[in-house]
């Protein structure tokens, strides 16, 4: 018959695993706790302001509300620099002096045409005579017939289909 015999070495590294995973698991449950309590202040403050909004909201009617009476409130911060931009600037300095005084009426627009260098003689490879403007008006309109071409378009998802997200 066999028996099972430790020595020392085995021990040791037997020991040594058990603590490894002893420790590991006090990591893990403490590292639990510390999220389960920071969500539980996340969930109690986004159940507050739901109440807030949703409060008696079976009751509400569907009339119309009117915008009349809701009161807009712009908040301004203030912007600290860390210095005083005034002593940077001319005196009795406006900003918006002359925001309005232009007139883009009598602004004339030049168009700068920039001429472009290949770096090679391009009438080398065309042929003899070439006009890129031959047969520019040669085209009449009004004898060419156009033709509309119904197709049927399959977009692959069904449109009377209620899709519903819940929070």
């Amino acid at each position: 018959m066999k028996t099972f015999r430790t020595n020392k070495i085995n021990l040791k590294n037997n020991i040594m695993y058990r603590l490894t995973f002893l420790f590991s698991m006090l990591i893990a449950l403490n590292a639990n706790a510390k999220i389960n309590n920071n969500s539980d202040d996340l969930n109690s403050e986004k159940s507050r302001l739901e109440k807030i909004l949703f409060n008696n909201i079976e009751n509400l009617s569907s009339t119309a509300v009117d915008i009349s009476i809701i009161e807009l409130i712009e908040m301004e911060e203030a912007v600290e620099l860390g210095f005083d931009a005034a002593k940077y600037l001319p005196e009795n300095f406006n900003a918006l002096k002359g925001k309005y005084d232009l007139d883009w009426n009598t602004i004339e627009l030049i168009e700068i045409e920039e001429e472009v260098e290949l770096g090679f003689d391009t009438a080398k490879y065309l042929p003899e005579n070439f006009n890129a403007l031959k047969g520019k008006h040669d085209l009449d309109w009004n004898t060419i017939e156009l033709i509309e071409m119904e197709e049927e378009v399959e977009l692959g998802y069904i449109l009377n289909k209620k899709i519903v997200c819940s929070l």
